[in-house]
C-alpha cells in the first residue's frame, strides 16, 4: 500500500521591479503527510513519494539532497500540537537513495520514494513522526517554509476517507452482471452523513433505481429528513405505475451526524435498520405492485429519450435530487442479513475479507481519495464512476 505526498505547489511569482531569489522547495500542498496503518488488514509496510521543487526553471541540473531530521521533532510538535508525538524508532525507515534532481530546464524533480516497514511492531498509544529535510540543493537557497515533510504514522480508524456527493453522481456499468438481475433477496447498506436537507426537490438520492426500487431521504408528502424506500411496478402494457414505499417518523435523521443504513429484501418484505435498529417494514409483494424481486441490471445511460431508469448512487429522476452529504460503505448482498449480521462487531464500517464471500454483489468503500472512480473491493470488481471528481474528505470513524 502507497500513499503519495505528491501535489501541485503554487510557486512565488517573478516581480521584475524586485530582486528575485530562485529558491528549491518541497512541492506539496501539506507538509505533514498521515500514513494510516491499517493493522486489521495486516499492512505492515507503507511508501510515500517526496518531490523538489523551483519558481522558475534553471539552466544547470540541480541535485536536492534529503536527510532524516530528528532534531526537528520538537519543533513538529510545536507546529502541529501533538506534544505527545515521538520520534518513529530506528530501523523502521528505508530509501534507496537520498538525492532528487531538477533537469535543467524543469521545475520539478524526480520523485524519492521512502519506505516505513515493521508497522504492525509499533505501540499505536501515540503517533510517530519522522522528519525528512533538504539538506542542500547544488549551491542555491532552499525555501525555510517548506523545506522539511513530516511523515506522520498513526494507526488507521476503520474509516479513514469518504466522498461527499453533493451535486454528484456515480454508476456502475453491469450490463452484463446477471449476478444483480431478478433478486429475489438483497441487502442494500450505506453509511451517510447529510450536511443538509434541503433541495428543492424534496429527495436526496441515497442509492437505487427510480421507479424500480429506490433508497431516499425525503418526499413531498413526508419531512426532507426523513429516509424512505421507495418501490414500484410498471404496467407497461396498461400504461400504468404502480407505486409503494416505506418510511416512519423513526427514520428522520439530523445533519452532521453518520448514520448506518441496512434496507433488506426477501421476497417482497423490507426492513429498514438504522443504526442497527429496525425502524420500519413493509411488504411490496401483494396488490398490484406484486414485487417479489428486484432487477439492477438495466444497462447504463443517462435515461434520456424514453430509456429505462437504471442504477445509480447520489442520483434519480434528475440532478436535483443529489445527496448533499457525505457517504462511504456502499454494499449490495444477494440475501437478506441478519439482525446480528447486521450488528456484528465494527460491521457498519468495514468489511475483512471482502473478496472472499461471494454473495457480497458489489462493495463500494469510498475510500480511494482522488479521481472519480470509485473501486468495487468485492470479487466482481464493477467499479463506480462519478459524473465529476469527487470531493474526497479525511474522517476517523468510528467517532470518538
Amino acid at each position: 500500500m502507497a500513499l503519495s505526498a505528491v501535489f501541485a505547489f503554487a510557486g512565488c511569482q517573478k516581480d521584475d521591479s524586485h530582486t528575485f531569489e530562485n529558491k528549491v522547495f518541497i512541492s506539496a500542498s501539506s507538509f505533514s503527510d498521515e500514513l494510516r496503518v491499517q493493522r486489521d488488514e495486516n499492512v505492515t509496510t507503507m511508501s510515500a513519494e517526496v518531490t523538489a521543487g523551483l519558481a522558475e526553471p534553471e539552466s544547470e541540473d540541480i541535485e536536492v539532497v534529503f536527510r532524516a531530521a530528528p532534531e526537528l521533532l520538537d519543533k513538529y510538535r510545536l507546529a502541529y500540537y501533538d506534544e505527545n508525538a515521538q520520534l518513529l524508532p530506528e530501523g523502521h525507515f528505508s530509501a534507496e537513495q537520498m538525492t532528487a534532481v531538477i533537469v535543467a530546464g524543469n521545475m520539478t524533480s524526480s520523485s524519492l520514494e521512502f519506505v516505513f516497514d515493521g508497522l504492525d511492531a509499533l505501540d499505536y498509544e501515540t503517533n510517530y513522526v519522522y522528519p525528512v529535510t533538504i539538506e542542500s540543493a547544488s549551491g542555491m537557497g532552499i525555501l525555510e517554509s517548506a523545506r522539511t515533510m513530516y511523515f506522520v504514522i498513526k494507526e488507521a480508524s476503520l474509516v479513514n476517507v469518504v466522498a461527499d456527493m453533493h451535486e454528484n453522481c456515480a454508476w456502475p456499468v453491469w450490463d452484463e452482471f446477471e449476478e444483480v438481475s431478478d433478486l429475489s433477496e438483497f441487502t442494500l447498506e450505506a453509511l451517510v452523513n447529510g450536511t443538509a436537507f434541503t433541495n428543492d426537490s424534496y429527495v436526496h438520492t441515497i442509492m437505487g433505481i427510480e421507479d424500480c426500487f429506490l433508497i431516499r431521504v425525503g418526499d413531498t408528502t413526508i419531512p426532507k429528513n426523513q429516509l424512505q424506500i421507495a418501490y414500484a411496478r410498471i404496467d407497461e402494457e396498461n400504461n400504468t405505475t404502480y407505486r409503494g414505499s416505506v418510511t416512519d417518523a423513526a427514520l428522520q435523521l439530523k445533519t452532521d451526524r453518520w448514520y448506518h443504513i441496512a434496507v433488506t429484501f426477501d421476497r417482497g418484505l423490507i426492513s429498514v435498520y438504522l443504526d442497527g435498529t429496525l425502524k420500519a417494514t413493509g411488504d411490496a409483494s401483494g396488490g398490484d405492485i406484486n414485487m417479489t424481486s428486484v432487477n439492477f441490471q438495466v444497462p447504463h445511460s443517462d435515461e434520456s429519450d424514453g430509456k429505462p431508469r437504471c442504477f445509480w448512487v447520489g442520483y434519480s429522476y434528475d440532478a436535483n435530487r443529489s445527496f448533499n452529504g457525505q457517504i462511504s460503505e456502499v454494499r449490495l448482498w444477494n440475501r437478506a442479513l441478519s439482525p446480528d449480521e447486521i450488528n456484528a462487531e465494527n460491521h457498519f464500517y468495514k468489511i475483512l475479507n471482502p473478496e472472499a464471500d461471494a454473495s457480497l454483489l458489489a462493495y463500494w468503500k469510498f475510500c480511494d481519495g482522488q479521481g472519480k472512480t470509485v473501486l468495487d473491493y468485492s470479487c466482481y470488481g464493477n467499479d463506480l464512476m462519478a459524473q465529476n471528481d469527487i470531493v474526497w474528505n479525511n474522517v476517523s470513524l468510528p467517532e470518538k
